[in-house]
Parts: structure tokens; C-alpha cells; sequence
């Protein structure tokens, strides 16, 4: 149980328009992190945007050392802005994936990084055509390429959370996952309805479907979507 409210918080940190705005996929985030992480532990969240979910575990653990990490100059400087504000302190370098964080290992790896499809992302509320989404036209490349190299840097008996959203490839990012790590269990769900400015892509998200890029269910002329986060422990071929 968190000690606060992440939409409270999500209201209140700065935002910009170039930079990945928190939603259902951030709290979902955050609230299995927080239910995974200890006291102790180093973590990192990569592909921080607003640094949101780093505040929020921070805000719930009061002896954690956190590191945050985004492609985008703009993310880095609103994290810090955010952490500065909220009085907390964490290591928050620019850089591509795991590239800033070379030689280091952590207990906990929260993958915040773009994980739906390309052509669906610059048509979102949450990417718009200011914020960068290079995820692929299945949504899985961003996902898969941090997968592949998380067992690198986890610790002795680490974990990483991945999200698995429908508007991408679950089933493939899903199948490579296990063959990478001997454990993966998905620890949180819920379905969400596509927001209304969406609406208009549903003719792209149909051609999509056909190709098994994405999934969704469309009932009473609602299409309806489903964000989960997996936990994966145990790299088949330990760092």
C-alpha cells in the first residue's frame, strides 16, 4: 500500500509538452515497483520522462538509492526539477537505454521506455508528435532491446518490471522475454478504454491488428485496450 496518491502527485509535477506525460501505465508502474521494491536496494528507472515514478518510490522507501535515466535533455531536466522539489535525491544521467550505466549493477530495473506501437504513439495524448517513441510499428523494439541486456546490470537475484500494453506486440515481447529470463509473472492488469482523441485511428489499429502488431477488443463502439506489468526474475545466463 502506497503512502500517498499517485494522481495527487502525477497533478502536481512539472510537466512539458515534449516530455512523456504520467498515465495508467505510470501507476501501474509504480504501484508494482512498490510492492517488489525493499529498503536498501538500488533501482533504476529508465526512460524516467518526468521522474515521476522515482519521486513515488522514494516517497514510500526512507533508505533507497535511485538512479534515473532518459534519452531526452528535456526529460533530465524536468526529473530534476521534480526530484529538487519533492527535496529527494537521485543520480539522473542522460543517455540511450543502459548506456549511462555502464559497469553498474541494481536490484530492482523499473523499464519506463516507450512500449506501444510507433504509428499509434505520435497519434496518442501521452507522445504526441513533440515527444520521441522509436519503439517500432509493433511497439516491441525498445522493450526487447532493454530485456535483452537488463541481465548485464541486475544484481545477484534483480529484477525487472516490464510493461506490456496491448497497442504492441505482448505475445512477441512476451515469448522473447522468457528465453532470456526463466521467470516472468505478471503482477498487475487493467483494461482502459481509448481516449476519444484517438478514436479517429481505428481504421490503423484494425490493419495493425491483422498483422498481430496490436490487440484490443472493440465493444458497443468502444475499443477497449489493456496495460499489464511483468516481473522478471532469474536471467537463464547470469551476468
Amino acid at each position: 500500500m502506497s503512502k500517498f496518491n499517485f494522481e495527487e502527485l502525477s497533478q502536481s509535477v512539472e510537466v512539458h509538452n515534449k516530455v512523456f506525460k504520467p498515465n495508467l501505465t505510470s501507476q501501474l508502474s509504480f504501484e508494482t515497483a512498490i510492492s517488489k521494491i525493499k529498503n536498501n536496494f538500488d533501482v533504476l528507472d529508465l526512460g524516467c520522462g518526468t521522474g515521476i515514478i522515482g519521486v513515488a518510490i522514494m516517497k514510500n522507501f526512507s533508505n533507497l538509492r535511485m538512479y534515473c535515466s532518459d534519452l531526452d535533455e528535456q526529460s533530465i531536466k524536468i526529473t530534476k526539477q521534480n526530484f529538487m522539489q519533492n527535496n529527494l535525491k537521485a543520480d539522473i544521467r542522460s543517455g540511450n537505454l543502459f548506456d549511462p550505466w555502464a559497469g553498474k549493477k541494481f536490484d530492482y530495473i523499473v523499464n519506463d521506455v516507450s512500449g506501444i506501437s510507433s504509428l499509434i504513439a505520435t497519434n496518442s495524448p501521452w507522445f504526441g508528435s513533440n515527444v520521441p517513441c522509436d519503439s517500432g510499428e509493433d511497439g516491441s523494439s525498445l522493450t526487447l532491446a532493454i530485456v535483452k541486456e537488463s541481465p548485464k546490470y541486475l544484481n545477484k537475484n534483480g529484477s525487472i518490471q516490464i510493461p506490456l500494453i496491448s497497442l504492441s506486440n505482448t505475445k512477441k515481447i512476451i515469448k522473447r522475454t522468457k528465453e532470456i529470463f526463466s521467470e516472468i509473472k505478471i503482477v498487475k492488469s487493467k483494461d482502459w478504454f481509448l481516449p476519444k482523441e484517438m478514436e479517429g485511428l481505428k481504421k490503423m489499429m484494425y490493419e495493425l491488428k491483422s498483422k498481430s502488431y496490436i490487440d484490443f477488443e472493440e465493444k458497443f463502439g468502444k475499443i477497449i485496450c489493456k496495460t499489464s506489468i511483468a516481473v522478471c526474475n532469474k536471467p537463464r545466463n547470469a551476468q
